[in-house]
């Protein structure tokens, strides 16, 4: 039982009555004389809640009823704290007013979506969420600017909530977190008229709880309880602190503890041809569940519950932990997870970890003369980054000594190294392939992640890791063992000494039905209930023998249209520190940062795959097309069939765009493509200086920059890119008519070259002349644009048309277009080289 859990519950429960007084059903009868206990009305709501569905629970219910009813009133330390909690999870002033969001009623207003408030972003530009429970239907991930709430829609949500907590395990907070994300993830928190409702209720019962059990451990005194409490008023009311509450203010409470995998891209990218595929979904997954282990390894270390991670994802986490403890005891457990991904991955991956303390101050936003959360986000990042030059150091020197000085075979042919990865290890021979244990362990784990349906993840005893161990060993020496399970199959039998076990829905919320709670059953064992999503679009094929297995890289190729090449795409959120750091602005509470970082989560684990999978027709009768290999966090890596990753990439730019509701945060894209046995970390080499040294160098003649994509070696803004994948596909139509008309040769596309790079040229020279200052930069854009290279594309142009009269209004629409100002002229290689690669053989 985690420590203080009946404050803890009483803080994570303190505004649920929100959720039900929404609904406008009465109150018991017996429940009214408890309204003059509390101050609001959602009060009692709360406690009937607590009453109703929280007596079976292994703690003081009793004490959990008073908490939630006079969190706005308290009296007694544990109340104080409780109330202390609430106010620093989302402590700000009120700024909308009139007929603002807030002001349509509590069951008509509905949660405006956090990027809605990144960059200052004025009203008329706001949406809103569906009052909906999540899922992955489109209605729930796409906010909406006409979204508007009701009381029947509070009455449906309310009646799956209490439906379903009834079944929750006795103490059991991950299956009751799990169940209020999936309910309370769009329900606004506060729906008052002089408040903008962009943190959902969900966010702020969580980081409430989790600043409520840090709180406990920071043995405050009664009157410190109070003093804080006074301190927080008076710096509301803008009345003078007394000193002893200014040094209350400015008293590390709370560390914000972040831990980042290290590595990351060598480890997934940096194989061979030779069976990289199938182990490669293997890999990314395993970075998923290693990151997500040491988490909660942490957590049971620290003995907090899982409230208190703030985020875990794209190989990263942030955890709130008490200070005091944190600042004693972290050093040990990361020399731990040092000594234990040493021994398992030999230097390839390490966690670096660090925090920063935190105070109530920096819990506040700006405008009420805090720090605002966002500043300790971003310096605990930095003081993570600052590892990078010593990321072994918590090796100890003398293990530093031995282990690092110790030459290792790697990157050579030899009959001793892996094929796969190069490293040395227990090798077997497999398909003609010389493979490791750890490269063995992927490829199985890959075929595991096969349309799986649910993921357990057993609390074991931790074990000493054996030297060159596969990924089961790293997770065991953390305390974990992970079983996939599948439609159809059998319950997988209980490990040896587990104490508990986590069952995850895959791609599904509705995680605690009756089938679910009676298939996974171990006996007498703890069973707590979760969903997650998958982030999974892995590309099939059969085996001669008629068996599904994962296609390789060079069925990818074979997939594609035209030339039979492999593309790699990456794409990542456009300058994300400054969106968390000043994004948020004086906004930027726990609560808005939680939300955010969630937001960025549900559209790159959740819908991303989604889209992906819609490339792959394996179960049409088609070919999978798409590898995704990553997708989490803000960024993605995908691996396929070069002709589809273009079109995947503009579908991704345009649904994040619905998502976040304008241009504000933005998205980049590398496309980098080659031969099918051009080696895959070179070609992810590519992508990757695609994406940062091209996209996200792109500037404007208007200076805005990135928000772009590159593509054969170019870059564009988005908004270039729409109209020349346009006119790809109207060459295309010229090339191979589908109406029996006289198709245009290839040659039109080598004149298209041509033209351009007559133009490149003829733009060199005068560029260089202005730089000589022999003319204007105002005649330097005259002396571009009109130039022989037009002359000689009126003339090449108007000759195809009179040749191929079916298509000559289109080709005289396409002259018209490049001789325009707009710069069309500038990317007409693009245009000729995508579609030369759309029509060539082989």
């Amino acid at each position: 039982m985690t420590e203080g859990e009946a404050v803890i519950l009483g803080a994570l429960l303190h505004d649920i009555g929100k959720f039900g007084e929404r609904t406008f059903e009465p109150l018991p009868e017996w429940a009214e004389a408890s309204r003059h206990e509390a101050k609001y009305s959602h009060e009692p709501y709360s406690a009937v809640f607590v009453r109703e569905h929280f007596g079976r629970w292994p703690t003081d219910v009793t004490t959990v009823r008073r908490l939630v009813l006079t969190h706005h009133v308290p009296s007694l330390p544990d109340e104080l704290l409780v109330s202390l909690a609430d106010r620093l999870s989302a402590y700000e002033r009120a700024e909308a007013e009139g007929d603002a969001e807030g002001a349509r009623g509590r069951a008509e207003t509905v949660s405006r979506t956090v990027f809605s408030r990144v960059f200052g972003l004025g009203p008329e530009a706001a949406r809103y969420h569906e009052l909906v429970e999540l899922s992955l239907d489109h209605s729930a991930i796409f906010p909406r600017p006409d979204a508007v709430g009701s009381v029947e829609a509070y009455r449906a949500l309310w009646k799956g909530f209490t439906r379903d907590v009834t079944h929750v395990p006795r103490g059991d907070w991950r299956t009751l977190l799990a169940l209020l994300r999936r309910f309370t993830w769009a329900i606004p928190s506060d729906t008052r008229r002089d408040l903008i409702p962009d943190i959902s209720l969900y966010h702020h019962l969580k980081t409430t709880a989790a600043i409520a059990a840090c709180l406990l451990r920071e043995e405050l005194s009664e009157s410190d309880l109070q003093s804080l409490h006074d301190a927080l008023t008076n710096r509301w009311r803008g009345a003078p602190l007394t000193p002893r509450e200014q040094e209350l203010l400015d008293r590390p409470v709370c560390a914000l503890v972040k831990g980042d995998i290290s590595g990351t891209q060598d480890f997934l990218y940096l194989l061979t041809s030779s069976g990289a595929a199938r182990g490669l979904r293997g890999r990314s997954f395993y970075l998923h569940l290693l990151t997500e282990t040491i988490a909660e390894w942490l957590l049971r270390r620290f003995r907090l519950p899982p409230t208190n991670v703030l985020f875990v994802g794209g190989g990263h986490f942030y955890l709130l932990l008490p200070y005091r403890e944190t600042a004693e005891r972290l050093e040990t457990c990361r020399q731990h997870i040092a000594r234990v991904l040493w021994t398992i991955h030999r230097g390839d991956l390490a966690l670096l970890l660090d925090f920063v303390p935190v105070t109530p101050l920096d819990f506040l936003e700006k405008e009420a003369g805090g720090s605002a959360f966002a500043d300790k986000w971003g310096e605990v990042s930095v003081r993570v980054n600052e590892q990078k030059q010593q990321k072994w150091r918590d090796l100890g020197v003398e293990a530093m000594q031995r282990e690092l000085f110790t030459p290792r075979q790697r990157g050579t042919t030899a009959e001793d190294t892996c094929q796969v990865c190069h490293n040395e290890g227990a090798l077997q021979i497999e398909e003609g392939v010389r493979k490791c244990q750890h490269c063995r362990g992927f490829e199985e784990l890959g075929r595991w992640l096969r349309d799986p349906t649910h993921l357990i993840l057993f609390t074991v005893p931790e074990a000493e890791p054996p030297e060159n161990g596969d990924w089961r060993d790293a997770l065991r020496a953390f305390g974990a063992e992970a079983r996939l399970v599948h439609e159809g199959e059998g319950l997988p039998p209980k490990p040896a000494g587990a104490t508990a076990a986590l069952v995850y829905a895959f791609d599904s919320t509705d995680f605690l039905n009756d089938d679910i709670r009676r298939r996974f059953r171990w006996g007498d064992l703890p069973v707590s209930y979760d969903f997650r999503w998958l982030a999974d679009a892995t590309p099939r094929k059969r085996d001669a023998g008629g068996e599904e297995i994962i296609a390789e890289f060079a069925d990818l190729a074979q997939a594609a249209e035209g030339v039979k090449w492999l593309g790699v795409l990456r794409m990542d959120v456009d300058s994300l520190g400054d969106v968390f750091k000043n994004g948020l602005g004086a906004h930027a509470t726990l609560s808005r940062m939680s939300t955010l970082s969630e937001s960025l989560r549900l559209f790159f684990e959740a819908w991303v795959p989604r889209l992906c999978r819609e490339f792959n027709r394996f179960e049409r009768g088609g070919k999978d097309a798409l590898y995704l290999i990553y997708a989490g966090g803000d960024d993605l890596f995908v691996v396929g069939a070069w002709s589809v990753l273009p079109e995947l990439a503009r579908r991704i730019r345009e649904d994040f765009r619905r998502f976040i509701g304008g241009d504000h945060v933005t998205l980049s894209a590398g496309i980098a493509i080659e031969h099918q046995k051009f080696p895959l970390y070179q070609l992810a080499a590519r992508a990757r200086h695609a994406l940062d040294d091209h996209a996200k160098e792109f500037q404007r003649p208007s200076g805005r920059a990135k928000d772009a994509i590159s593509f054969l070696q170019t870059a564009l803004g988005w908004e270039d890119f729409e109209p020349l994948a346009e006119w790809k596909n109207r060459l295309l139509e010229m090339l191979a008519p589908a109406t029996g008309e006289p198709a245009l040769p290839r040659a039109f596309l080598m004149r298209l070259l041509e033209i351009h790079a007559l133009y490149a040229e003829n733009r060199a020279r005068w560029r260089r002349a202005q730089r000589r200052r022999e003319i204007t930069r105002e005649q330097l854009e005259e002396l571009i644009h009109y130039d022989k290279w037009q002359w000689r594309l009126v003339y090449h142009l108007s000759r195809f048309g009179e040749r191929y009269p079916a298509h000559k209004e289109a080709i005289d629409r396409l002259q018209q277009a490049l001789v325009q100002p707009s710069g069309f002229i500038a990317r007409l290689h693009v245009l000729a080289r995508w579609a030369e690669l759309l029509t060539r053989e082989g």
